[in-house]
């Protein structure tokens, strides 16, 4: 129980800390730049998909200071590039919801029930997929997708 507590009490020393007027700025900020992003991706491809950012991922990190938010534009923006095929534009129409994560374990993407996840690692930037060697957002997504 005792462990439960202090446990507890980080938790809530984290969400404070992440609750400054800056903090909140850069992430209204941040939403609106990926809403804008997604948007066009919606007109291009013809789908209905929402994004955001899971900021309870953000614990060990600040997007402010490591700027893992212009990763996250890239991989949603490499969506509109995905959809210059037919094949593209219908992987691209089955998704419902993009979310980009904090990640200490790689970048990568991945799909479950027609969700985009983006994970971004600012200490390891380098975009992993199935096969080894190098991807860019839009090698990643069209195998993932």
């Amino acid at each position: 129980m005792r462990k439960f507590a202090v446990l507890g009490a980080a938790r809530i020393a984290v969400t404070a800390r992440a609750q400054t007027v800056t903090q909140k700025s850069g992430w209204a900020a941040y939403q609106t730049e990926i809403n804008r992003i997604i948007g066009k991706v919606n007109g291009k491809c013809g789908s209905q998909i929402s994004a955001s950012y899971n900021q309870s991922t953000y614990l060990e990190s600040d997007p402010i200071q490591d700027r893992t938010q212009s990763a996250c534009q890239q991989a949603f923006g490499a969506m509109e590039t995905v959809c210059a095929t037919d094949a593209g534009k219908q992987a691209v129409k089955g998704l419902k919801f993009t979310v980009c994560e904090f990640s200490t374990t790689g970048t990568s993407v991945s799909v479950s029930n027609s969700t985009l996840k983006i994970k971004i690692d600012p200490k390891n930037s380098s975009i992993t997929g199935k096969q080894p060697g190098p991807y860019s957002w839009k090698s990643a997504l069209e195998e993932t997708l």
